[in-house]
């Protein structure tokens, strides 16, 4: 019987980078699950929870758990939506509420992308036949620092390293900081545009074509800086990566600084 999963499909995503989370669906289908979209489904209480209104996080992340119930995996493409729900979402609600099963369950359950290809469908993408269409391409990746709070980085390393044709260069400070982080951004502009100079630059040093990033927030914040330093190079997600990379039609635009 085919795995049946949840698509949580954060709001960076939907409003940005669409084609994400098109190609998130075009993998899991292509690997044989039946993907479920709950249309109700909003925010994940993220932002309001890093700007300390937990009330109104909270709220959020109750209702979250009335749209994905049940026993089914929640696969996000979005690094720091999965660490808010997997590992946050419970401090957000007493152990004696009502809805604290319900929303243990919802944090139980929801996995970012790499990390469910690996952990849940113990993926070996070398035989699939992963292959990069065209010419043999470099490429870097970025390591959003809330997917590396899951693990995720290097979930998302070791699938990307079985793609024949790519070849992934290591960032100088890959490490650092790129300086969106939600609301910091708009609260410490200054600082926020220093780490972003600081990546854009690290990236422009690593030689490679392309970017590979799975967070939405992030590759806006690369992309914005790198177009204002007069560089527009191909910014992708992870699960763009992947999709190509089977003969997969995507449908929507790419990140465009």
């Amino acid at each position: 019987m085919a795995p049946e999963v949840d698509l949580f499909v954060p709001c960076l995503t939907d409003t940005f980078h669409p084609r994400a989370a098109a190609a998130t669906v075009a993998v899991l289908e292509h690997l044989g699950c039946r993907v479920h979209f709950p249309d109700d489904q909003t925010c994940c209480g993220q932002a309001h929870r890093n700007a300390g209104c937990t009330d109104d996080a909270a709220a959020l992340i109750r209702r979250m758990a009335q749209v994905f119930p049940g026993e089914r995996p929640i696969v996000t493409p979005s690094g720091s939506c999965a660490a808010m729900v997997a590992r946050h979402a419970v401090d957000l609600v007493p152990g004696d509420d009502p809805d604290a099963p319900a929303v243990r369950s919802l944090a139980a359950r929801t996995r970012e992308l790499s990390r469910f290809l690996l952990d849940d469908l113990r993926l070996d993408v070398t035989q699939l036949g992963a292959r990069w269409p065209g010419d043999p391409t470099t490429a870097a990746w970025h390591f959003p620092c809330h997917l590396r709070e899951l693990g995720g980085d290097r979930a998302a390393l070791q699938v990307l390293a079985g793609i024949e044709g790519l070849r992934v260069a290591p960032i100088p400070d890959a490490e650092r900081c790129c300086g969106f982080g939600g609301t910091f951004a708009v609260d410490e502009p200054a600082i926020s545009g220093a780490l972003g100079r600081d990546k854009a630059r690290s990236f422009l040093a690593s030689g490679a074509e392309i970017l590979i990033c799975d967070e939405s927030g992030c590759a806006l914040q690369i992309a914005g800086t790198l177009s204002r330093l007069g560089h527009r190079p191909r910014l992708v997600h992870f699960a763009e990566v992947l999709a190509e990379s089977l003969g997969l039609a995507i449908p929507g635009e790419e990140i465009v600084p």
